[in-house]
């Protein structure tokens, strides 16, 4: 029986609990709670010694990384197939599973802090010492380090105009290469595809949601919808927020 260990809008987990979803696997959900910090409690940094989210559990073997866990679902259950046959195509897949980290990753989280992660932290009141021993727990010392500048300082204007921008060269990169095929790295739905949809529901609740419209990206809405309408979209995506007194609920 799989296990995954995840957060309900947690970017990364979302891209696992789609592929999980589009190959019809059941898996034992554990919500990790980011904002109790409970990825990193010493019994979760014993399964995941990064302390992130997520992690897939099979038959007592651990698999880390949300781009490592879609590759290790595509080998261990090949029934329904998400990586296309075609060299170049999984050329393409790769190169987007690739952009996903690379690029969407890093720049979602900067863009995400001041609207969205700052709100939690604030609704949690703890003090100054509180956090500084909550980071002292975080197994990553550049994380650590991370966390506490944004508690402190928050992300500033120029931090977050620089990630809109990372993020807005690579949604061009989208644009274009839609043009040319139905899914991004060709005509059938596919890894690639799974691993950019949770970036593009992210920006949409984010400051600039006109950055994946209609009207300026009309290939990417028309395939940000395909993506929607799929089933495994719907059942992946409806994970609902346990914590009801989180001021986010989406």
């Amino acid at each position: 029986m799989l296990k995954l260990y995840h957060y309900w809008s947690s970017v990364c987990s979302q891209k696992v609990r789609l592929a999980l979803a589009e190959k019809n696997l059941e898996f034992a959900s554990q919500h990790i709670n980011l904002f109790d910090f409970e990825h990193w409690s010493p019994d979760y940094v014993k399964l995941n010694p990064k302390g992130v989210v997520p992690t897939l559990e099979d038959d007592g073997r651990i698999v880390i990384e949300s781009n490592v866990i879609l590759e290790y679902l595509e080998d261990r259950f090949p029934a329904v197939r998400l990586r296309p046959q075609d060299p170049y195509e999984q050329a393409m897949t790769r190169i987007w599973i690739y952009n996903s980290e690379e690029i969407a990753h890093h720049n979602v989280n900067t863009a995400s802090h001041n609207p969205r992660h700052a709100v939690r932290h604030k609704a949690k009141h703890h003090t100054r010492e509180e956090m500084q021993a909550i980071a002292a727990r975080c197994p990553n010392p550049i994380i650590a380090r991370r966390f506490l500048q944004r508690i402190e300082h928050g992300v500033s204007e120029d931090e977050e105009n620089q990630a809109y921008a990372a993020l807005d060269y690579l949604l061009e990169m989208m644009e274009g290469a839609l043009a040319a095929t139905a899914w991004l790295a060709g005509n059938r739905y596919s890894l690639a595809d799974i691993a950019m949809a949770p970036f593009i529901n992210r920006i949409e609740v984010l400051k600039r949601p006109e950055m994946v419209s209609a009207a300026r990206r009309p290939r990417i809405a028309q395939w940000w919808q395909h993506v929607q309408d799929r089933p495994a979209f719907k059942q992946a995506f409806s994970f609902a927020n346990p914590d009801k007194s989180d001021p986010l609920q989406r």
